[in-house]
Order: C-alpha cells, then structure tokens, then sequence
C-alpha cells in the first residue's frame, strides 16, 4: 500500500509541476509532500516567483535551483539540509526567504549577495556564528535567528538601516556591539532568553524603537542616564527574569519588571498627561494583544500582502514557529511559510490547493488503514 501511496504522490507532485509550467504560473506550492529529493523538473519552471517547499524530508538543494532567477519567495523550513550551495546567492530577485529548522549549523557568506531580501528567517539551525556579510543586505527589513547558539552578533549587522524586526531570542548572546543605534529604523528587538550582562543603551538611541525585550538575561542595573523620553513610539521595555528584579530599581512606566504591566505615564501623571501607548492596545493577554499581532505582522513584512481577512482571532491561532513551551502570544515571531503561501494565493490556486491537502489526507490515513486491513486479515 505504502508503494502505491508513493506513487500517487511522486505523480500528483509531477502534475503540479507541469501546470506550473504550462500555464506559467508565478506560484508553486510542494510544502508538505514527504519530498526527500527535489524533482529536476521543478528547475524548468522559469516563471515561478514564489516556491514553497517547508515541511518535507529534502536533504539536498542541488546548486540548480539558482537557474530560478525570478524567485521572489523561497521556503526551505523544516527540512533536512545540512548545506546551501554558494550559488544561491545568483538570487538576485529573492526578498523572502526562510531556512529555519533545518540541521545547516552555518550560514554561508554568499547570503550578503542577496541584495534584495527584507525578510530572512534562520531559527534553530544550530547556527553559532552570524557572517560579517549579513551587513551587505542593505534592505533586510526582518531578520530571525531565534533558538540558535550565537554568543554575539557581528559590528557588521549593525549596518542595516532599514532593518526593523530584529529576533533573537533563545540564544547565548553576552555582548552586543555598541553600535545598534545605527540601525535607526528598528522597531522591535527581541533578545529575550540569552545572557546579556549590560543594558543596551546604545539600542535605545534608535528614534523608532517600539519594543525592546530584554526578559530573562543577566542584566542587574540601567545606565546612570537612563532615558526614554526621546523615543515617542517607545511601548515596553522588558526586564523580567532579570537580577535587576530582585534589587532596588527605578520604577518607570515604560518598564515592565514583573507579571504584572508598568503603569502607563497617564496614570502617574497629576495632570492626566497622554500615554505614548497606542490607543486601544493593551500589552496584557487577551484582545489587546491579538491587535498587536495585527499590527505588529503588517510592520514586520512590507514585501507580503496583508492578509484578506484580518480577523484577530486568526491571527491568535497562528503558528508563529513557537515551540509550545513558549506564549501563545508570541506575535513578535517569524510568520510561518505557511502564511506566506496562503498570501499569494488567488482563486483558482486556493481551488487546487483544496486538491492536494487531499492527497496530503490521504497519505496520513491510508498508512493506518494498511494496518487494519493486514491484521483484519
């Protein structure tokens, strides 16, 4: 049964292709398919601008996948690979791409040739070390590496102006160059779960600073000229699981130090003075914080449509590539490749893609079914 199973998927994966060719389509979606070994057929879809292929079993990523000139989009997430060839920095059109969970452990420096990416995502490949390259993408609007072994990131990163999310949580950070204040355009900064020893001052010198989460790090004091009063956007600076918790400290209510939420300036001001948060947006659970998942996914990703239907409550049951030890109100995450594909469907690709979960269904079930049937017998 498993080889007949193999079959109908080796030749469904096969069609797909040849439709994405015959009809010249821009999009092709092969994520989820058990995919060990890239067709060579694929190589031939000229056209296509957006590939998806997360979640299979693929191993290796043969050097011809460069021949792809016009990719836009290129998910490889939850793989097998342990290597990208040099070559795919020929990508010269590639603004999305996303390598998470796959074993890579290095990144390779041809990554600074591609000179159009906004959104990069390498979580938990083993990565330790960042390349100085990673400088030359000069418009890198999104960049994770959440979950990986880094103990600091290079001076070089702190040349991307236009960089705006930046995650790296969960990781072994102790020192961060003192330069971040270059990246002017940064929104968010997620450096939670590392072992950051000082407080970045040099972080809060970017004027468009929204977030900065510094929770769970080694940090036991602020700077002696501690000021935020600067930063209009600023909504929350993060300090929980710090020794500076356990120690007197400052109060601010910009500041968060424990479960319970800073008192904003509105509070604490006699004069009933405007709070710098966003009207309507409670950083505390519930709906307060799914609007921050809406707004804070279409900050993130200016080069991906925004979603059809905003609906907060979708955006909540999102997979954001949070193990599930982690919140469920991770919004300052990666969005999934799953999201992508979704984005950049239209009518007649949502039709087929109704198709091919079929066969995905009936993949996982026709296994089982073998099984009753051989002990029915």
């Amino acid at each position: 049964m498993s080889a007949i199973l193999k079959f109908i998927r080796e030749n469904h994966i096969l069609a797909l292709i040849e439709q994405t060719i015959a009809k010249k389509r821009s999009r092709l979606s092969l994520n989820a398919y058990e995919i060990t070994e890239i067709p060579s057929l694929l190589y031939t879809c000229l056209e296509v601008e957006h590939l998806y292929l997360h979640r299979n079993k693929i191993t290796n990523v043969p050097v011809q996948i460069t021949q792809l000139v016009n990719l836009t989009t290129l998910t490889l997430d939850y793989n097998n690979i342990d290597f990208l060839p040099p070559e795919i920095g020929n990508l010269k059109n590639l603004v999305n791409l996303n390598i998470s969970y796959n074993p890579l452990k290095v990144l390779i420096p041809e990554i600074g040739e591609l000179e159009n990416l906004e959104a990069f995502w390498c979580n938990r490949i083993g990565l330790q070390e960042i390349p100085k390259e990673i400088g030359k993408l000069e418009k890198l609007d999104t960049f994770g590496a959440r979950g990986n072994e880094l103990k600091t990131i290079p001076d070089e990163m702190t040349k991307l102006t236009r960089l705006r999310w930046l995650t790296l949580e969960n990781n072994l950070i102790e020192t961060l160059p003192n330069t971040m204040d270059r990246m002017e355009a940064l929104v968010h900064c997620n450096l939670r779960n590392n072992r950051v020893r000082e407080f970045p001052e040099s972080v809060l010198r970017c004027s468009e600073l929204m977030f900065l989460q510094l929770n769970n790090n080694q940090i036991s004091c602020l700077p002696e000229d501690f000021d935020t009063s600067f930063l209009s956007s600023l909504e929350m600076i993060d300090l929980r699981q710090n020794p500076i918790c356990e120690l007197s400290h400052p109060e601010h209510p910009l500041v968060r130090y424990s479960e319970e939420m800073p008192t904003t300036e509105a509070e604490l001001s006699p004069q009933g003075s405007s709070s710098r948060h966003t009207p309507g947006l409670d950083l505390g659970a519930g709906a307060g914080a799914q609007a921050l998942a809406i707004n804070a996914t279409a900050l993130r990703l200016p080069a991906v449509p925004a979603p059809r239907h905003p609906d907060p409550m979708a955006i909540a049951d999102m997979d954001l590539e949070a193990s599930s030890g982690e919140s469920s109100v991770d919004w300052e995450n990666s969005v999934n490749s799953s999201e992508l594909d979704v984005q950049y469907q239209n009518d007649e690709e949502r039709a087929e893609n109704e198709i091919a979960q079929f066969f995905q269904a009936v993949g996982m079930v026709l296994p089982e079914l073998s099984r009753y049937a051989s002990t029915a017998s």
